[in-house]
């Protein structure tokens, strides 16, 4: 076993799996969707709500949610093949227990960062240079090992899985809180990884020069976290 060979056993459990097929592409949808359908919708409620005027919100958001999709497919497969053993069996193989664990966290993250890459393009609300966007997904990406950890760590089984796919939805809410809560009182939510992803990206469009610390705090944040949950991971697998 290596990692070619689990590379080619994901992709035929995924086309067999139609939850799998439908979360892992789902941000190019949106994107889509947001390019043709949010002018039509733009006109309808133009007279209550300018929804141009929260195309940031929007588009991070959408950002946002991709890691979270991604490493919740990856959390329920960890949790799966735990649950039938198959862990044990791979860590005598060449490809070994960290070998495993580095696919398994390194393979959400790559699809993640590549499949939002024309996101903001394909939405039609860019907006900004893409050289910023490049280090807005990469720290966002980072959210799918930690999304895939969160969940096989705190989950026994698949139903388990998918309850806690669930509730760690809470973090779709720190762009919400970035945009719409004051200073300093949205920074209050700066413990939710994904809130310095959407603070770099309202950085950018409000002309700030915070950008580079935000983006550094992210990748800090999300990186302290993926490592406590794999030392936690590890400890209870052991």
């Amino acid at each position: 076993m290596n990692g070619t060979n689990l590379l080619k056993l994901d992709i035929k459990n995924i086309s067999r799996d139609f939850i799998l097929m439908i979360l892992l592409p789902v941000p190019l949808f949106l994107a889509l969707l947001l390019k043709y359908g949010l002018p039509h919708l733009s006109q309808l409620t133009s007279q209550w709500v300018d929804l141009y005027f929260y195309s940031p919100l929007i588009l991070i958001f959408l950002i946002v949610m991709g890691p979270l999709l991604t490493g919740m497919a990856s959390g329920l497969m960890l949790v799966d093949e735990a649950d039938e053993n198959i862990i044990p069996a791979i860590a005598v193989t060449p490809l070994g227990r960290k070998g495993y664990m580095f696919y398994r966290l390194t393979a959400p993250f790559v699809w993640t960062f590549l499949i939002l890459l024309p996101v903001p393009f394909l939405s039609g609300l860019a907006g900004i240079n893409y050289f910023y966007y490049i280090p807005i997904i990469f720290t966002a990406s980072l959210g799918a090992p930690l999304e895939a950890l969160l969940i096989a760590v705190l989950a026994k089984n698949k139903i388990e899985a998918m309850a806690m796919g669930k509730v760690t939805g809470v973090l779709f809410i720190a762009p919400f809180l970035g945009w719409f809560a004051p200073v300093p009182w949205k920074f209050f939510a700066g413990i939710l990884p994904p809130f310095w992803v959407s603070e770099s990206y309202f950085n950018v469009i409000s002309g700030g020069t915070l950008f580079p610390v935000y983006i550094a705090v992210g990748i800090l944040i999300h990186g302290s976290f993926i490592y406590l949950l794999l030392r936690r991971y590890n400890f209870r697998d052991n």
